[in-house]
């Protein structure tokens, strides 16, 4: 990937979530919650330890952390979001060890770090095997790299995506699904990938989380706040987000409970490696 392509590519990125940040984790869904505590769980950052959390959102991992290696240790959260840094800060106003700072997760502050965590952040990086080398030089002898990425997902939802994705001209389609792809594509192309750049000792465990709404609406309201907002915002720009209700709402109805009640499920992996 070119540099400039690249560049689009994360700025984009930064865009969407920037803009979901006012409703990011905040529609009353669970789901950041749960996937933040697999990761901490498995980082397992201890009391006095230094813990460096990227693409850090609106802190859920972030706070997580902080609270385990308590007031003497470090916990510095970075994400490129302004607005997500502007919300964590305010959240994190009761833990002046845990420091907020806008930053790129492809370039890690100095070290070392005893734990360098991240949660659904390393499949959107436009240069993966770069970030990979820097977080080996940050780390401390031993310390822990730990992220969470996407496994098998619930199928019976493909139609609601095709529809979404599939009324979209084509140079507004997403490209290949990041998420499982390339390194992503199984645990065992993950976990060479790693060793390829240092990375040893490495385990990966799968966590299925089942998602309820409480209807079509929040269901839209929960798209919206996350990154799939990339696609309704491309929807918007062409003027098809009514067609769009249209063609999705009848195919929720037709999924939802008596109650109207909707449910969805995702593997969520966390590997976790040494250098």
């Amino acid at each position: 990937m070119t540099e400039p392509i690249a560049g689009d590519r994360k700025a984009g990125i930064v865009g969407v979530f920037d803009r979901a940040a006012s409703t990011y984790d905040q529609v009353g869904v669970t789901f950041f919650g749960p996937v933040a505590r697999s990761l901490v769980d498995r980082t397992a950052p201890r009391h006095g330890e230094r813990v460096l959390d990227l693409g850090c959102g609106r802190g859920s991992s972030a706070l997580l952390a902080a609270r385990a290696v308590g007031p003497s240790g470090r916990v510095l959260a970075t994400d490129l979001a302004p607005q997500m840094v502007g919300g964590l800060r305010t959240r994190a106003s009761d833990l002046p060890w845990l420091e907020v700072e806008l930053g790129d997760a492809e370039h890690p502050p100095p070290g070392p770090w005893h734990v360098i965590q991240a949660s659904l952040v390393l499949f959107f990086l436009p240069d993966l095997d770069a970030a990979l080398d820097r977080y080996r030089a940050a780390l401390a002898p031993r310390g822990r790299l730990g992220f969470t990425w996407f496994g098998a997902a619930d199928e019976s939802w493909a139609p609601v995506y095709d529809a979404i994705v599939g009324a979209l001209p084509e140079e507004d389609r997403p490209p290949r699904d990041v998420t499982s792809s390339g390194p992503f594509e199984s645990v065992d192309a993950l976990e060479s990938h790693l060793g390829e750049h240092g990375f040893g000792d490495v385990v990966t465990t799968d966590v299925r989380l089942e998602v309820d709404f409480v209807d079509a609406e929040q269901w839209w309201a929960w798209t919206w706040s996350q990154g799939q907002r990339a696609l309704l915002e491309a929807h918007e720009r062409h003027g098809t987000l009514d067609a769009l209700h249209e063609v999705v709402d009848p195919m929720l109805h037709e999924r939802a409970a008596a109650d109207g009640a909707l449910s969805w499920w995702t593997d969520v992996r966390c590997t976790v490696a040494r250098p």
